[in-house]
């Protein structure tokens, strides 16, 4: 081998050593990048790993916390998975038995369920749909399902998931609300109130009373607005209400107006709105009711000109009353004054008859001067206006035993406490000392008794004055409340007391009645509202 073939050899071993080196260098460099990446990707699938079970975690809580059912199933219809929701809905745990969606399904609707299953199957996917379903504790439920085809990464399918509402309650509560909504529309179609809906002012629905009311048809109504059935005057003065309303100030007013009819005459009517409201608090609608008060207010004008009438009537009726009781008592003053004198002049040349007779035409003077007060009494008792206050019947009482003439030979006694009562004094003194002063003074017995009682009875108190006197004959225990009847003439009465005393009574919208029995005594009864 020549000294130049040995030398290019070693040229030639030392480019290989030095591409060696290289090659060495390089793939040095290269493990040290593919160590580099091999951990960071490690790195990396590590984070996703923790992100995914996150997301998993995430998930499985979404899952389970839905409120609506979930379910998983194999392309054969077995349930591989469920929520709580569907656990719930369907009563099954899969953990612990197997389950068949073919086993939920109603028997009538299984029709239209393998229907809804090829549409699944065709189309991937399924909504809107309806049926009922068997469950284990729950009965028959009737549910809504949204389903969709699971695919594998070649897109076969390999199973279904769908949710599943349960609509039954939902239904339940829908048809209650139809009926409703059906029984609400006949009560409207056949209130005896004229019914109309307007939006704007504008007219859209009525029933037949609000028709028949104008003399519309619904047709013709429906072409119109408020104002073209209204007053103009009375409709700008709605309007305000109106604004109000929708400023949302009120929901609600009252009014008296006047519609105009087909034919052109108008009615009044009492007219009550109020606003249909969106969520928002919007007028969606205004509905009115209208209910025809033309007689009304016809009657009712009549009745106050009949009042103002009666009460002009009533006030001539009372100042006559004290005209004729002025000049009736004056002759009897006169008469009174002469017998007198008589008496006095001619004392010693008149006999013992005479003298019976004149003070016996006194008696019936003063009898006749008793009548005629006892009529002013009566005529004024329900004239006068006293201002009602709390009255201690004890204390009238009281005062009226003080008061009033009691012979020795009877006792007036207060049986038991006697309450408080609204009322006015100088009628309530009427009506206790008219009965007691009776008692007193038709009292027969040697040992006479008078007692005064009271108790409750609803929503009045009873009042019962007792007298051991002559009694009242049966006939004449409704008669006796009348005016100017009396039981015996020659007793000094006027017949003019107990009317009064009734009429007391019934201004105080009592009651009055006597229980009594000839020879032993009477009692009368008489209530009062408390």
């Amino acid at each position: 081998m020549s000294s130049d073939d040995i030398e290019i050899l070693k040229r030639a071993i030392q480019r290989e050593k030095l591409a060696r080196k290289q090659a060495e260098k390089i793939l040095e460099d290269k493990s040290r990048e593919l160590y580099l990446i091999t951990q960071e990707l490690k790195e990396t699938n590590e984070k996703l790993e923790d992100q995914v079970g996150t997301k998993e975690s995430e998930l499985q809580g979404v899952f389970d916390n839905l409120l609506d059912a979930y379910v998983r199933m194999d392309i054969f219809g077995n349930v591989l998975e469920m929520n709580y929701a569907a656990r719930n809905l369907f009563g099954y745990d899969i953990t612990k038995e197997k389950l068949n969606v073919v086993k939920l399904i109603y028997k009538e609707d299984y029709k239209y369920a393998m229907t809804s299953f090829q549409e699944l199957v065709t189309k991937g996917s399924f909504s809107n749909y309806q049926a009922r379903v068997y469950t284990k504790d729950n009965g028959i439920r009737t549910v809504h399902i949204n389903a969709s085809l699971i695919f594998d990464k070649n897109k076969t399918p390999i199973g279904a998931q769908g949710i599943v509402t349960d609509i039954t309650e939902e239904l339940k509560q829908k048809q209650i609300f139809e009926e409703q909504k059906k029984q609400l529309s006949v009560i409207v179609e056949n209130s005896s109130l004229g019914i109309a809906l307007t939006q704007f002012g504008k007219i859209v629905q009525t029933n037949k009373a609000f028709q028949k009311l104008l003399g519309f048809t619904d047709e013709e109504l429906l072409q119109k607005e408020v104002k073209d059935i209204s007053i103009k005057d009375e409709y700008e003065a709605v309007v305000e209400n109106l604004e109000k309303m929708n400023a949302g100030k009120i929901d609600s007013f009252s009014v008296n107006k006047r519609y105009v009819k087909h034919n052109g005459s108008s009615f009044w009517a009492k007219t009550n709105i109020a606003a249909v409201r969106d969520l928002d608090g919007n007028i969606k609608y205004q509905v009115a009711f209208i209910e025809d008060i033309t007689e009304q207010l016809r009657v009712e004008k009549q009745r106050d000109r009949l009042v103002k009438k009666l009460e002009k009537s009533n006030q001539e009726l009372n100042d006559y009353a004290h005209i004729v009781s002025h000049d009736l008592k004056s002759p009897l003053r006169s008469m009174n004054a002469l017998i007198t004198w008589l008496k006095e002049d001619y004392a010693d040349t008149l006999d013992d008859g005479a003298q019976n007779s004149l003070n016996m035409l006194l008696k019936k003077v003063d009898k006749m001067d008793h009548l005629i007060n006892g009529i002013l009494k009566y005529s004024s008792i329900d004239k006068q206006d006293y201002p009602e206050k709390n009255i201690d019947l004890t204390d009238i009482l009281t005062d009226i035993i003080d008061v009033i003439h009691i012979p020795d030979h009877i006792k007036v006694s207060i049986i038991n406490e006697l309450p408080v009562v609204k009322g006015d004094k100088f009628r309530l003194q009427q009506l206790f000392q008219n009965l007691i002063s009776n008692a007193v003074k038709y009292n027969d017995k040697e040992k006479g008794i008078v007692e005064i009682s009271c108790k409750e009875n609803g929503k009045f108190w009873e009042f019962a004055i007792k007298d051991n006197g002559q009694g009242i004959p049966d006939k004449y225990h409704n008669k006796i409340f009348q005016i100017f009847q009396t039981l015996d003439n020659k007793k000094e009465s006027t017949g003019v007391g107990l009317s009064i005393v009734k009429k007391i009574v019934d201004l105080y919208s009592g009651k009055i009645w006597v229980e009594s029995e000839e020879g032993q005594g009477t009692t009368f009864y008489f209530t009062l509202k408390k």
